[in-house]
């Protein structure tokens, strides 16, 4: 009897760790998918992604189970986080764009400068992490060159020309540039979305305060400040308002 429960225990043991399997779970997620179950892959690639499995594929099916689901704000939030990680996927950017068709309010920018307009896209294709590398590759390749063209002990180093060692140098300042921006908007700034059917958008943080307009599912904006489980959202517009913090996700 002692040998049937220990091997009953060591099935169970390894049905678990089977179900906590990350390719395991992405099958099951994939295979709910195609059965049309998009709760279901929804709630499978939440897991996946809970458990710490930070892939862009990941993220892109659950994006697409929440789109499915009718989720169009929480399906933005997994596109960003995804393309935070693979920027120049197709795929995912291409859904990303989609899906925001589909969100009710239509809230205009603010106008920006061309050239930040230009620095934004170009950036955007970017990781935060390639930026960092870049920037650590260029100082030290510069810095090198730079020790090499004026060491006084050789003039080896003289034929190169003084515009290359600029270039570098002018390098490393666009990789450092592109890192801080890369900060700004995946660290400093807490970009989010509405991700309710709508909630109420109040001039403080509490239902006492006035309303001031509706906001509905995939509305974009960003944190400012969080306050007894509200935030303040700044949203594209400029105009910001009070929501209940449940009603919206960070990405």
């Amino acid at each position: 009897m002692k040998h049937i429960v220990a091997i009953l225990f060591v099935l169970a043991s390894a049905m678990a760790a089977q179900a906590q399997d990350p390719r395991a779970l992405f099958t099951e997620g994939v295979s709910a998918y195609q059965r049309g179950q998009f709760d279901s892959a929804a709630t499978v690639f939440a897991r996946l992604a809970q458990s710490g499995a930070d892939d862009e594929r990941v993220w892109y099916n659950l994006g697409n189970s929440l789109y499915k689901s009718g989720h169009v704000g929480a399906a933005l939030v997994a596109y960003r986080r995804g393309m935070r990680l693979a920027p120049r996927d197709a795929d995912l950017s291409a859904n990303y764009r989609y899906v925001r068709l589909f969100a009710v309010d239509k809230i205009e920018p603010v106008g920006v400068l061309f050239l930040q307009r230009w620095w934004n896209a170009a950036v955007d294709k970017v990781s935060i992490f390639e930026a960092r590398w870049a920037g650590a590759f260029l100082f030290w390749l510069a810095g090198a060159i730079t020790v090499w063209r004026w060491w006084p002990t050789h003039t080896n180093g003289r034929w190169l020309p003084l515009w290359v060692v600029g270039c570098l140098w002018a390098l490393w300042i666009m990789a450092t540039a592109a890192s801080a921006t890369c900060y700004a908007r995946d660290v400093a700034r807490r970009d989010g979305f509405v991700a309710t059917s709508q909630t109420n958008v109040r001039g403080g943080p509490g239902d006492e305060y006035a309303l001031q307009f509706v906001a509905h599912d995939g509305l974009q904006g960003a944190v400012e400040r969080t306050e007894s489980g509200w935030y303040l959202v700044q949203f594209p517009n400029g105009l910001k308002g009070w929501l209940q913090a449940n009603s919206f996700e960070i990405i």
